[in-house]
């Protein structure tokens, strides 16, 4: 094993507890909030909103919008030959799904597959060039992970306005359930 493939699974084990631990607080937000502000979404005037492609988010589809981007994410990483194109997360099927039900079981469920997904990168997978379709921006695999792990703290600022102007409040995301992290 060389240097570089000893950093890059120390990176890879770095990423892999932060992540969890985004993961799993986000997941404690969504169990904390009352059912019913669940399917609110803020009017969209006012620039309160996200983009041209999703107009009207409520907190239940944003969670769930994170955990369908790791999963899909996570398995072009693995799947991709070098320098193909990871793709944006348009699955609805896939997406409708993981709301059905208990979604926060499904995600709970989903996040554990995407865990194990990203556990078995190997040093060369990490290295693998890719392109993101969002804007053709040119990256590694371990580059994209920390891009996964952006978009995910991205909408969890997202989440948490979303939960202010509804419920007045939303939880400390620094309390963290244990003060070891990477």
């Amino acid at each position: 094993m060389t240097d570089t493939d000893t950093a890059l699974e120390n990176e890879l084990k770095r990423f892999l507890v932060l992540f969890d631990r985004l993961v799993g607080e986000t997941t404690h937000w969504i169990e904390k909030t009352p059912a019913q502000y669940l399917e609110w979404t803020p009017p969209s005037e006012g620039g309160i909103h996200f983009g041209t492609r999703l107009r009207h988010a409520s907190i239940k589809t944003l969670f769930v919008h994170m955990a369908a981007a790791d999963n899909i994410w996570a398995k072009a990483l693995r799947d991709l030959a070098p320098g193909e194109t990871v793709p944006l997360p348009r699955d609805m099927n896939f997406f409708h799904s993981l709301l059905e039900g208990d979604f926060v079981a499904n995600t709970r469920r989903l996040h554990q597959e995407t865990m194990s997904v990203v556990e078995g990168y190997s040093a060369d997978v990490l290295r693998k060039p890719i392109v993101f379709a969002g804007d053709k921006s040119s990256w590694s695999a371990m580059g994209f992970l920390w891009g996964i792990w952006g978009h995910r703290s991205y909408h969890l600022g997202n989440l948490d306005m979303l939960l202010r102007l509804r419920t007045g409040n939303a939880p400390d995301f620094f309390s963290f359930a244990g003060a070891q992290m990477a």
